[in-house]
């Protein structure tokens, strides 16, 4: 009986912790920067339409990412690693792979970090078969759209 209650008591702590993280994260979110994007791009598995999207970070402390259109309400979560600031203007970086676009990387300015999103599978998987089929220039590109 002991046991159970104790077993009880820790599955409760634990939910009230994660309720209390996760509410924390979403209080401090902020905007990080805005782009209108021309083209349809994957953000992990998450297939997002061209138009104007909103980036949020969580909070200062993690690497997850909002990526958010307005306007249609489409969005993807993803984390993302932080890189050095390094002397580049406010841009987002797409990997065009064949006729798909991946977001790869965020930068709002030259003195801030920016956000490295992780290589999905399919982007890898799509890669190596273009590299296949047309040797080793494949089908990448890396393009850049500006942010507002």
């Amino acid at each position: 009986m002991e046991d159970v209650m104790k077993r009880n008591l820790i599955g409760i702590l634990s939910l009230v912790a994660m309720s209390l993280l996760l509410n924390a994260t979403g209080a401090y979110a902020q905007s990080y920067a805005k782009a209108n994007v021309p083209f349809d791009f994957k953000v992990g598995s998450a297939q997002l339409p061209a138009g104007s999207y909103e980036i949020n970070v969580a909070n200062a402390a993690t690497s997850a990412i909002t990526v958010r259109n307005g306007e249609t309400s489409a969005s993807a979560i993803s984390m993302a690693g932080r890189e050095q600031p390094r002397s580049t203007e406010a841009k987002m970086v797409f990997h065009r792979v064949g006729n798909q676009y991946f977001l790869a990387e965020i930068w709002r300015n030259s003195s801030t970090e920016g956000l490295i999103v992780p290589t999905s599978k399919q982007e890898k998987d799509l890669e190596k078969e273009l590299q296949l089929a047309k040797g080793p220039a494949g089908g990448y590109e890396e393009v850049i759209v500006a942010l507002n």
